[in-house]
C-alpha cells in the first residue's frame, strides 16, 4: 500500500504506535490546506507559517485525542483557527505586515520572457484583485480561499468548516459575485 491510499485514521494510529516518522504524510497532505485556510484570515505570510507549524505540532502533541472516526481535517481547521485567534489577542498587532502579493503569488518564473511593462501592470491589477479578496466579510472569504487556492470541493470545504452544503455553495456564489461587481467598477 502506497502512502496515497493510506487513510488519515490509519497514519494516526501507526504514529500512536510508535512510528512517529508517518506523521510527516499528515504534515505534507494538509500543510497547504491549513496555510489557505490562515489566508483567509491574514496575509502576514511570517505569522501565517507560524501559525501552521504550531497547528502541527500542536496536533502532534495531541493526537490521542483525535477521534480517527471524524475528518482530520475538520479537527486541524479547529486547531488552527484557535491558534490564530489566540495569537491575534495575545499579539493584538495589525494585520498586514508583509505584502503577500509580492512575497508569494506574485512570483513567476517566466517573469523574465515578459516586458516590464506587461508585469508591471498585471501586478498591480493582481494587487488590486487581492485588495477586493480581502475586503470580502471572513465568511465569505474563508469557503472562497478554499475553493479557488485549494480547489477543494463544496463538500469538503462545508465538513473542514462545519457548515451545511448549501450555506458554502451560497457563500462562494455571493463572493464571487461581490468580486465580479468590484472588478466591473474598478474598470
Amino acid at each position: 500500500m502506497n502512502n496515497e491510499e493510506i487513510t488519515d485514521g490509519e497514519i494516526v494510529k501507526q504514529v500512536l504506535a510508535g512510528n512517529i516518522h508517518k506523521y510527516s504524510l499528515l504534515v505534507s497532505r494538509y500543510e497547504k490546506f491549513v496555510f489557505s485556510f490562515l489566508l483567509s484570515k491574514c496575509s502576514d505570510v511570517y505569522e501565517i507559517e507560524d501559525v501552521v507549524q504550531e497547528t502541527f505540532l500542536k496536533a502532534y502533541r495531541h493526537l490521542s485525542s483525535y477521534d480517527c472516526e471524524r475528518k482530520f481535517t475538520n479537527w486541524l481547521i479547529t486547531i488552527a483557527r484557535n491558534l490564530w485567534y489566540d495569537n491575534r489577542k495575545k499579539n493584538s498587532k495589525s494585520i498586514a505586515s508583509t505584502d503577500l502579493v509580492t512575497d508569494v503569488l506574485l512570483s513567476s518564473d517566466n517573469e523574465d520572457v515578459q516586458r516590464p511593462d506587461d508585469i508591471a501592470v498585471r501586478k498591480e491589477e493582481f494587487k488590486k484583485l487581492v485588495a477586493i479578496i480581502r475586503s470580502l466579510d471572513e465568511d465569505f472569504r474563508t469557503p472562497f480561499i478554499l475553493r479557488v487556492v485549494n480547489e477543494l470541493s463544496y463538500q469538503e470545504i462545508a465538513d473542514a468548516l462545519s457548515l451545511p452544503l448549501q450555506t458554502v455553495k451560497n457563500r462562494i456564489f455571493k463572493a464571487r459575485t461581490y468580486l465580479r461587481e468590484k472588478r466591473e467598477q474598478q474598470l
